[in-house]
């Protein structure tokens, strides 16, 4: 599926789709191949890069090389643009383009083979293009299905990939390796959103190691924020800590030190540590620091503001039932993103802060107050329901049903059936896909 949409978004021959889909320079599809090879006993085969470059132009390979070929990609002759098919598709027929939507992947098309035509330099326009790309997702992340916006930052990882296998410029590479990293980070976010933890930990190594690579110390902080947060949704807020920790000796700015405090806040509130918790809190935003290109620059989801400063605070003084500061946190992020410029509104963020928020409720005993503020998350669009939405509202079914006051209560027990039937249609939704 990701193949066919790169197909039709960029049109690429069916075999360079394939490739982009798997995440693969040209490089490492011919190293992938001689593996496959030397791991199945196929035997040994002459192939180089510059066979596989003319197979994604106009011509095809070999009769033994297209068999050969479908055996990598896990696919037939058909689907790798070797033989027609004369029979009913199988494949579901594509809405077409709109007028607007055509324009853009025409534009996106003619920008895409400038790039390829420049075999030793990359011209400021392209780098610019890739730039603004990474900064409209960014922006576009806070408040659009994940879902989507993966099929594009994928798309734009392989022309970055692509761009960074030419022989370019030491300057243009570390340039390009910045938006790798970034693109990398992205696709972690959009991991994770989606639950698949495992991926989100590759793609923010990957966005770490290109970090670290360029030395850029704004972006390594952003990263190692990130993997907390990761560490902290799949249970582990020991390493969580320890990450955002870390992060901190990176951080050159007090954007970039405020945002892996509030994690760290976070993390360590998950273990019991109220004073570290309290004093870290406290502390995000003391240090003085200059802007930084990454937190302060691109924008949208690597941006870090007093928004999402109250969310992660109202999360940590849940953990450590501090009922009067969950309430004040989650209610001041709700506000800000409420009130705030719609391009930053959050609404992944928004909606943790209102689990939060009802959970605060909870922790008074007001139960009334906690299924009227907990109908705004109820009522999120199945394609926002995010995973950590998800784990923070099964988190509250669980601390209800085990609540000793609340047993044999008829708010309680409509509050766990809804959020019951939240989980099942996230659950519906993730099967369908």
């Amino acid at each position: 599926m990701i193949a066919q949409d790169i197909r039709a978004c960029c049109g690429h021959s069916a075999l360079k789709a394939h490739r982009l889909a798997r995440g693969w320079t040209i490089e490492k599809a011919v190293e992938s191949f001689h593996e496959m090879c030397a791991r199945d006993g196929l035997g040994a085969r002459g192939l180089t890069v510059r066979s596989w470059i003319e197979w994604e132009g106009e011509h095809l390979p070999s009769a033994d090389y297209q068999d050969l070929l479908c055996r990598l990609f896990l696919t037939g002759p058909v689907q790798l643009g070797f033989a027609r098919s004369y029979g009913p598709s199988d494949e579901p027929a594509r809405p077409p383009l709109n007028q607007r939507a055509l324009v853009t992947e025409v534009g996106r098309e003619s920008l895409t083979h400038a790039g390829e035509a420049q075999l030793s330099d990359i011209s400021a326009i392209t780098l610019e293009h890739l730039e603004d790309e990474i900064r409209r997702l960014a922006s576009e992340y806070v408040y659009a299905d994940p879902l989507p916006l993966f099929h594009r930052m994928l798309h734009l990882r392989g022309e970055v990939f692509r761009l960074l296998d030419a022989r370019v410029r030491p300057g243009q590479a570390a340039q390009l390796m910045l938006l790798a990293g970034q693109v990398c980070g992205l696709l972690a976010n959009a991991s994770l959103d989606l639950g698949n933890r495992a991926a989100a930990m590759a793609q923010a190594k990957a966005a770490w190691t290109y970090a670290a690579v360029i030395d850029h110390q704004a972006l390594r902080a952003w990263v190692r924020g990130l993997q907390a947060m990761i560490a902290y949704w799949s249970g582990s807020s020991d390493t969580a800590v320890r990450l955002a920790q870390d992060g901190q000796r990176y951080a050159p700015s007090r954007t970039a030190f405020a945002r892996l405090a509030s994690i760290e806040a976070l993390a360590s509130a998950a273990m019991g540590a109220e004073a570290e918790t309290v004093r870290t809190i406290g502390g995000a935003w003391d240090r003085k620091g200059d802007y930084d290109e990454i937190h302060d620059g691109v924008g949208g989801e690597f941006r870090f503001d007093l928004a999402k400063h109250s969310y992660l605070a109202a999360g940590a003084c849940v953990h450590l039932r501090h009922a009067d500061a969950a309430i004040a946190y989650a209610d001041q992020a709700v506000s800000l993103y409420r009130t705030g410029p719609a391009h930053l509104r959050a609404y992944g963020n928004e909606a943790i802060a209102y689990a939060d928020l009802t959970v605060g409720h909870l922790l008074k005993g007001d139960l009334e107050a906690a299924t009227a503020v907990v109908t705004n998350v109820l009522a999120l669009p199945e394609h926002q329901r995010i995973d950590g939405l998800a784990q923070r509202l099964q988190g509250v079914r669980r601390w209800v049903n085990a609540e000793p006051r609340f047993r044999g209560c008829s708010y309680a027990r409509a509050l766990v059936e809804r959020i019951e039937e939240f989980h099942a249609l996230g659950s519906r939704r993730e099967l369908a896909r």
